[in-house]
This record gives C-alpha cells, structure tokens and sequence, in this order.
C-alpha cells in the first residue's frame, strides 16, 4: 500500500511542482529550485522503501531530471500540461517497477538518456557554452548515463565499455556542434549513437548478441536518421 500510495504522491507532486515553477517571476530559478526540492523527496521515499540500492534510486532522479530538461524547452502551455500529465503517469509506473527487471524500465532510462542529450544540446544552444564546457558535459553525462544503463551487475570489462561509450559520445558531441541544425536533431544524432552502444554492449555482456540483432537495429536506427535529418530545418551554412 506505501508503494502505491508514495508512487502516487511523487507523480502528482512532479506535475504540481513544474507546472507552479512555470507561473511566476524568475522562472528559471524557481523550476531549478522545484526540481532539486523534488528529487530529495524522491530519494527520501526511495530509501525507504528499498534501502541504499543506488541503482534503483537513481533511475527516478535521472529520468525527473530528463522530465525537467524537456519541460523547459517547451513553451506552448498546453503543450506542456500534455508532455507532464503524461511524465507524471510515466513516474508512478516507474516507481510501482523500482526494484524488478521489466522493458518498462529499460524504456525510460532510454528516454531519460534521450531527454538529457536534448537538454545538453539546448543549453548549449540557448547559453551558448563554449566548445570545450559543452563537449566535457556530453562526456560526463554519457558515462553518468551508461554506467546507470549497465548496473544491475557485476562484470570486469564494464568499466573499459563505461570509457569507451563516453569517449565515442563525447567525439560525437563535439563534431555535433559544427551542424547547422536544431538542438533537437543534435540530440536524436547522439542518442542513436549512445542506444547502438548500449543495446550492443549489453548484448554482447549476456551472449545475446547476433548478426541478425546487429542488421536489425543497425536498420531501425538508420531510419530514425535518415527521417530526422530529412525533416530538418537545415540553417545556411553562409549568409
């Protein structure tokens, strides 16, 4: 009954926070303030209910924050009302999972990866960060991101796939940077790289891992780019 009744409480109080954070004065600071309220009562009601398995209490954290990176970036209203009302049904699904293996799970770390990259490319965008502060953060949170993605458990070359998926990340952030394309593009980009990575790398940890998986989401990912990248408003590239 505690799970059902605090799963409850933290999907509505997500919706509550962020759409309050949205109507007064110093927006931006309110909803950083908000966020950082929610995320402590989360791990507070987390650590009660499952003790210090950081793994499991650190998927909510990730995926409030990746809610927050795409709340801020939308300015419709109505928009916005949607995309929560939704995130917070999301949120009490996630925590009535917390603590099992299930693909619900999977999926949104998955969105959770997808929704920080969009919110690295739009500060970049809407701060304009320096190459350098932007290519070291794409680094960092993809080894934040991929060492959430393969807990669970234990094995030696995790820690060389770790380096190694956020080195790749972090190049192609960087190459990113000189795309004249929406910050949205950019984050689709990187996170087809970061998924191929990670489906592979987890594949190949668990013996799973074939040509006829390697062709299959090779193709889906391949369609994902070539819709994204043919729907894009390309920027000239001289004036």
């Amino acid at each position: 009954m505690f799970n059902r009744i605090s799963s409850l409480v933290l999907g509505i109080a997500m919706f509550m926070v962020f759409m309050g954070s949205a109507r007064g004065g110093n927006e931006f600071y309110i909803f950083l303030f908000s966020l950082a309220i929610l995320l402590v009562a989360a791990l507070a009601i987390n650590i009660k209910r499952l003790g210090f398995s950081w793994p499991q209490l650190l998927l909510p954290l990730v995926y409030i924050i990746g809610v927050g990176c795409i709340f801020v970036v939308i300015t419709s209203p109505f928009l916005r009302t949607i995309f929560l009302g939704v995130a917070s049904i999301v949120l009490f699904g996630l925590e009535l999972q917390l603590g099992r293996e299930s693909h619900y799970l999977q999926n949104v770390y998955l969105f959770s990866v997808f929704a920080w990259f969009l919110g690295l490319f739009a500060i970049n965008f809407y701060l304009d960060l320096s190459t350098f502060w932007t290519v070291l953060a794409g680094f960092l949170a993809s080894y934040f991101l991929i060492v959430q993605g393969f807990a669970g458990f234990s094995l030696p070359a995790k820690k060389y796939f770790n380096f190694i998926v956020a080195l790749v990340c972090g190049q192609v952030t960087y190459g990113l940077l000189f795309w004249p394309t929406h910050y949205l593009v950019n984050a689709v980009v990187l996170f087809s790289v970061f998924y191929l990575l990670w489906i592979f790398s987890f594949s190949a940890f668990f013996g799973k891992l074939s040509i006829k998986k390697i062709y299959w989401q090779m193709a889906l990912v391949f369609l994902v780019l070539v819709v994204t990248l043919a729907t894009a408003a390309w920027e000239p590239l001289y004036s």
